[in-house]
């Protein structure tokens, strides 16, 4: 027997998609109005089931805004057409609502929720008692861009640059020791060691040599990474320093004075089963597409959500129509994403409207937003109390001053707020 399940369009994309992801059904039919099923949304939505459930077929069912009588003849007919239809409730305007509502008063309807939040499903029995069950259901962050109409562009960190095998690990967590002993030395240490190789490339074997001089104090650096061991061929010169990074990782933490604070983050997170998955550096393309040129000035076409995803993106001709935005750490639990933005220095108001405007275009209203901070929010008590009552008001948790807190707690904060 065919499965068909009818759902109440909703403007929030999770609301959408709970059925097809836990029943996988054969035909799901998305009953609303016209000014909410626009374009960009439908095609988001298809091109997520092509991916996960390419198999279900989609119906599209408009309904003014204002006619209740027709909204009610279209969900008898549809009723009427699929007997064993079962309908889920999420989305949908108060009208559409209201009008089933008016049609299972009078037929015997199958009605269920899926709670994207939970995964809990609520269904009604006949008797009127609803009953509850739990089955995990989980979606990847790449999928969850999908669903809002972006994609991850192969420049994403965890993509491009970082590969977290055990021994890159016990790095990552070693220089962030060094990081936080040093505090705001670390970032004016990185910025002038960042400077300095730009000006003093290696040689053909991979070995730096870098001159006292330029360096200053932050030579001091080098001589703690060479202490636990990220370093290679480590020599200390009258009026120079040479060295080997020990993989081209440690030389994009050290020479990037943010990145050891998101791939802490990432880090520690990751050693949770809380979250099913997590992406370091995510780099989303809005619209999915990105135009390239050739040396002739041909342009063509890159989706990055299907085959073409072994694009060389460090191609010259590389060039980007679109809009793109890049967020430090998102982490998955469930279908629940949480965008975070860390800041290794000061953060303004700025930073806030950013990560705002990125989790709801990406997250919408079930996504959580929290802003890590490695030091101490402000000195300055009015300043403070402003700056947290902004993020509060915009429902963005603030962590600060993550140097002096252990890797506990900052675990349990993150599952916390996502728990909330």
């Amino acid at each position: 027997m065919e499965r068909v399940y009818v759902e109440f369009f909703s403007n929030e994309a999770l609301e959408n998609v709970m059925v097809l992801l836990k029943y996988k059904p054969d035909l799901i039919i998305y009953l609303g109005h016209k000014h909410d099923m626009i374009t960009r949304k439908i095609e988001s939505l298809k091109k997520f089931r092509d991916k996960l459930s390419p198999n279900t077929e989609f119906k599209f069912v408009e309904v003014p805004r204002d006619d209740f009588d027709f909204i009610i003849n279209t969900i008898n007919n549809i009723a009427d057409t699929y007997p064993n239809a079962e309908y889920e409730l999420s989305g949908g305007g108060e009208l559409i609502l209201m009008a089933f509502g008016f049609v299972s008063a009078t037929r015997k309807l199958s009605t269920l929720r899926i709670d994207p939040f939970t995964s809990v499903e609520i269904r009604m029995t006949e008797g009127g008692k609803p009953s509850r069950t739990y089955e995990p259901i989980q979606l990847s962050v790449e999928d969850n861009m999908i669903l809002h109409g972006g994609s991850l562009t192969p420049l994403t960190g965890t993509i491009s640059t970082w590969k977290f095998s055990d021994d890159f690990r016990n790095d990552v967590r070693a220089i962030w020791k060094v990081s936080c002993s040093l505090r705001a030395r670390w970032t004016k240490y990185c910025s002038v060691i960042e400077e300095c190789i730009k000006s003093n490339q290696p040689d053909e074997t991979g070995l730096y040599t870098l001159p006292k001089s330029t360096l200053g104090d932050a030579a001091e650096l080098f001589n703690r990474l060479n202490q636990i061991n990220v370093l290679k061929d480590y020599s200390v010169m009258k009026k120079s320093i040479s060295f080997r990074f020990k993989n081209n990782m440690i030389r994009h933490v050290v020479t990037k004075t943010g990145n050891i604070l998101e791939l802490h983050i990432y880090e520690v997170a990751t050693r949770s089963r809380t979250f099913n998955d997590a992406v370091i550096g995510a780099v989303i393309d809005w619209d999915g597409k990105t135009y390239t040129y050739d040396e002739m000035g041909n342009i063509s076409l890159v989706d990055y959500t299907g085959s073409d995803r072994g694009f060389d993106y460090t191609s010259n001709y590389y060039q980007s129509v679109d809009t793109i935005n890049e967020i430090d750490v998102i982490l998955m639990r469930g279908v629940v994403p949480t965008f975070i933005s860390c800041k290794s220095g000061r953060a303004n108001s700025n930073a806030l409207h950013e990560l705002q405007t990125i989790t709801r275009r990406f997250g919408g209203n079930y996504a959580k937003k929290i802003l890590i901070m490695a030091c101490p929010v402000d000195k300055n008590p009015s300043g403070t109390s402003y700056f947290k009552q902004r993020a509060k008001d915009m429902h963005i948790w603030v962590i600060d001053d993550v140097y002096s807190m252990s890797d506990e707690a900052l675990l349990s904060k993150l599952i916390r707020i996502q728990g909330n």
